[in-house]
Formats: C-alpha cells, structure tokens, sequence
C-alpha cells in the first residue's frame, strides 16, 4: 500500500473517491480543501489537533451551465465549449442534461474530465442537440475535497454531507496534516469518533449516531428526535465493555469516555 490510511500525503497516490477496505473496515480517499468554513478554529489550517475522530464535510461544486457541442448517441463523451472546467475535478461526479420538457433525459457518471470533454461511464442513449438542452452541468463526486466543518455549521440552512471520518494524525514527516494533503476518510466499521458537547450515551436505548455540524457525532436521546430528525445518521454506538449477561450488552461504561467527550462507534456511511 502506497499511503497508510492514518498518515496524509502531500501528493496524491490514487484517484480521488478509491475505496480501500480492510478486516470491516473500509476507508475513501479524498482532499483536504485549502479553506476552512469558519475560518480554522482548530489551527491555522483546521486539520491538525482535536481534528482527530470529526468528520469532514464534502466541497460541492458545480460546473454551472455547460455549453454543450457535441453529444452523440454510442460515444462516451461529451464536448463542451464553456465553461472551462478545471482537469479530474469531476471524476467521480455526475453530469445531467435537460431538454425542453425541463425534465433531466440524461444522468451519468464521471470517469474523467479535461478543460473541455467529459468521460462518461458507459455511452451516452441518445444524441442530444445543443439547440434543444435548457441546461446541463457537471458536479464533483463526494470525494474531490473535504473540509473542516465549523461550529454547528449545519444549524441552519446549510446543506453539509459528511462523507467519511477523519483519523489521520500525522503525515509523512510526522506533522500535523494541512491544507491540500490527500488523506483517507474512514466510511464503514468500528471507528473513534469526537463528539458535541451535548453527549448522550449514558442511557440504555441511545443506539443511533448522528452527525452534528460542528463534525462531531451526538448519540440521540429520545428528546433529540424531533428537533434533530434530520441530521445525518452516520452510524449507531458501540457497546463498552463493562460486565453483562449475555445477550444484554452494556451501555458504554468503558467502551466510552462520557467525561471527555469521546466514543466508538459502529460507523455505516458507505460499505
């Protein structure tokens, strides 16, 4: 393996969104974005630190409207004249085009992108006329970069995914990760995880963990339900390790450190 999943690399060692798993666990390779949201509360940079065991938020990005030139059923390209996209920035993502129904008549994936021509995962069904498509545009998959989310960044309108968790403490000369390294973000298996300072945990029942803008997981109490139905689930609490019957396994007296505010968690973002 090229790049351990705990350290960052400074240059990048596989495409953006490779998927690696090992013994149920399983990691996606992404960017750390050269910007915070908030400015680096946790550093200069934001990635260095309490980072550890939050989970980064996905950059959307959006090509805007293409001017599409050709789009011609069997090929597995599409040429457009503007806007000028930046290199691989779209692998991974996906590209619509809408008719004059407004309707989108075409979705597919990205395997790469130039300044100018897309590559599509399979060919396109139909040749599609310039003179007839409404709109189209090309977004970044999940994976193009990911950044430190902020305090509960994701209160209000805001429409934040967290793709994965970030354990990553060092890079490959021993210093914090920063800005512009490439690291894996670990998306399925047993994984430690930071959480808000409003914990939960302490009481039987409280399974499922959701995640909290700040990039912190919270473990739902039965009064968190209605006002956070709609934080994403990012996995459900791991049961510690104290003494129980079988088949009733204990709530996280060990297994999670209440007083300081961390957890294992059984994570399930993408298998």
């Amino acid at each position: 393996m090229k790049q351990d999943v705990h350290v960052a690399s400074s240059t990048p060692k596989y495409p953006s969104g490779m998927r690696f798993a090992k013994r149920g666990k399983v990691w996606h390779y992404t960017k750390l974005a050269t910007t915070t949201r908030t400015g680096g509360i946790y550093g200069a940079t934001g990635y260095g630190g309490i980072t550890q065991g939050l989970g980064l938020f996905s950059v959307a990005k959006s090509s805007g409207a293409l001017t599409i030139v050709r789009a011609v059923k069997g090929e597995r390209t599409i040429t457009i004249s503007a806007p000028t996209l930046v290199a691989g920035a779209y692998a991974g993502g996906l590209v619509t085009i809408y008719e004059s129904t407004a309707l989108p008549v075409l979705s597919m994936g990205v395997i790469s992108n130039t300044a100018t021509v897309i590559l599509l995962d399979g060919p396109l069904p139909a040749t599609y006329t310039p003179g007839a498509i409404t709109h189209s545009q090309v977004v970044t998959g999940p994976y193009y970069e990911v950044v430190m989310p902020g305090p509960d960044v994701s209160a209000g309108a805001a429409f934040d995914y967290c793709p994965g968790i970030f354990n990553t403490p060092f890079d490959e000369d021993g210093n914090d990760p920063e800005a512009g390294d490439y690291v894996w973000l670990q998306t399925w298996g047993l994984c430690y995880m930071w959480v808000c300072a409003a914990y939960r945990g302490g009481v039987g029942g409280e399974r499922e963990v959701i995640m909290r803008g700040d990039g912190a997981g919270q473990t739902l109490a039965a009064g968190d339900i209605a006002t956070m139905a709609n934080h994403q689930r990012v996995g459900v609490l791991y049961p510690g390790t104290g003494a129980a019957a079988v088949g009733n396994n204990p709530g996280p007296t060990n297994g999670t450190a209440v007083t300081v505010a961390s957890n294992v968690v059984l994570l399930q973002i993408a298998p």
